[in-house]
């Protein structure tokens, strides 16, 4: 159901951005060396511009997250009048990111190199163009010429395809420097002052790996159901008890492959 908007819970949800704001910049000041001061041969966006991306996808997967949270754990339920603002906040973030890469990034990414018809470039534009349509018909008027039962669909499918092209642009942009640094680690470099720590991306696209894993557990062997139904809402409880069971055990198996990640050139 559309909720009316809320001062209170986009509080929360613009205080939820910053502290993962915060978060996200003191790791990547640490590992890299430098935030707006970069090197000669950097951008001087570069590492701002992967804090606002890493904390885009990462209010996008928890926006995605909450209705699992919700159905499997009854003291969360307040958590879900929060979802709308906490989408709209990541979305911003993500077509903020977008901006940045293609006008401030000359160095880094040169309009020449910026290729949308490759599937990392074409999967964040399609991904941020379903964000900002999704945000466009957030308003009341939209929803009442949309109609309440397509506008719910549409912000349910719509939210599933924005993470899913999210997810392919960060591993097709990310994917081969993830395996160099797992295989070989990383030697220290104007840009890199940290070499042991994994980068920020590699963290962000595992949880967010995580959330897909479990909307596509429920979904398929839950709900039946791929979020073009409404089924989900009569959830009972057996289907309850085995969707926390499975949420609670691959969270834990999520912690344990942070734990070796991070340790990877420690141990």
């Amino acid at each position: 159901m559309h909720k009316p908007s809320s001062l209170h819970d986009y509080v929360v949800a613009i205080s939820t951005a910053f502290f993962l704001t915060v978060f996200s910049g003191f790791y990547l000041y640490f590992r890299r060396g430098f935030m707006l001061n970069a090197p000669v041969g950097v951008d001087a966006f570069y590492v701002p511009n992967k804090v606002i991306a890493n904390v885009g996808v990462l209010i996008l997967a928890l926006s995605f997250l909450f209705g699992p949270i919700v159905r499997y754990f009854d003291r969360f339920d307040a958590w879900l009048s929060y979802r709308k603002e906490i989408g709209i906040v990541g979305a911003f973030l993500a077509i903020f990111h977008g901006i940045i890469s293609y006008f401030f990034l000359p160095q880094k990414y040169p309009s020449e190199y910026i290729d949308f018809s490759s599937l990392e470039f074409s999967a964040g534009l399609i991904g941020v163009s379903i964000l900002f349509f999704l945000f466009i018909i957030s308003f009341k008027k939209a929803i009442n010429l949309i109609g309440a039962s397509r506008w719910w669909f549409l912000q349910r499918f719509g939210l599933r395809l924005a993470v899913m092209f999210a997810l392919i642009h960060v591993y097709a942009l990310k994917w081969n420097g993830w395996v160099k640094w797992l295989t070989e680690g990383a030697l220290p470099s104007k840009e890199l002052a940290v070499t042991w720590l994994p980068g920020a991306s590699l963290l962000t696209a595992l949880f967010i790996t995580w959330v897909v894993i479990i909307r596509l557990y429920e979904s398929a062997f839950l709900f039946k159901s791929f979020g073009l139904t409404t089924k989900e809402i009569a959830l009972n409880i057996e289907l309850k008890t085995r969707g926390r069971r499975f949420f609670v055990r691959s969270f834990l198996a999520l912690i344990i492959l942070y734990i070796l990640v991070l340790t990877r050139w420690v141990l």
